[in-house]
């Protein structure tokens, strides 16, 4: 990833298979390498872990009895 262009190519095709932990050793080691030194690159790999982060907590966290009945009501039928 040694160009840092605006977007960053290589980036784009490492970030979320970096993100995945699906990279070999040698390609982490040079996503990290480039992570270190690439600003724009940073704030894209913070945001994509932060936001599977928030949608791994939502799937887990289970809807109260009262909001899903209340969401139930609010159906309209099929026709």
């Amino acid at each position: 990833m040694e160009d840092c262009g605006d977007p960053c190519i290589k980036c784009e095709e490492l970030l979320q298979p970096y993100v995945d932990r699906e990279l070999t050793d040698e390609e982490r080691i040079e996503a990290e390498a480039h992570l270190a030194l690439c600003g724009y690159c940073a704030r894209r790999y913070r945001f994509e872990s932060t936001l599977r982060r928030y949608v791994r907590k939502c799937c887990e966290e289970q809807m109260p009895v009262e909001l899903k009945e209340k969401l139930l009501a609010l159906r309209t039928p099929l026709l």
